[in-house]
């Protein structure tokens, strides 16, 4: 009986994962400034490398990096910035979906484009 209900919940958060991360970037596009997208963009791809270099070799490193960004996530939310609130968001649903393995291969694949197509372009501070 649980095991019934652990796969709908891994089959609903697939499913969720590789929605959300889509949505996230349309909406970014459409309500955000060019350079607010842009430092979005920046800001995941910078993070993700973090991720990368400080959890290496850890198996439960994805999990772990999920909890600490998630503080800094509502940090973001109480700040009202909206840089590092897409950022973080699309950080989160990458972490979920590497945890998620080949099935959020969508979402995997639909933040890292939107982190490619800005990859040209840097911050102006």
């Amino acid at each position: 009986m649980f095991s019934l209900l652990k796969d709908y919940k891994t089959k609903h958060e697939i499913k969720q994962l590789n929605k959300d991360a889509s949505a996230i970037i349309e909406y970014a596009y459409k309500s955000f400034r060019t350079e607010t997208v842009r430092d979005a963009a920046l800001m995941t791809r910078e993070h993700l490398d973090r991720v990368a270099t400080v959890y290496k070799g850890d198996p439960l490193g994805p999990k772990r990096a999920i909890v600490e960004y998630r503080n800094l996530h509502s940090e973001a939310q109480r700040r009202r910035d909206d840089v590092s609130l897409t950022a973080f968001t699309l950080l989160l649903i990458y972490l979920r979906a590497e945890v998620q393995g080949p099935p959020c291969l969508p979402a995997r694949n639909a933040i890292n484009q939107f982190i490619t197509d800005w990859a040209h372009a840097g911050r102006e501070d």
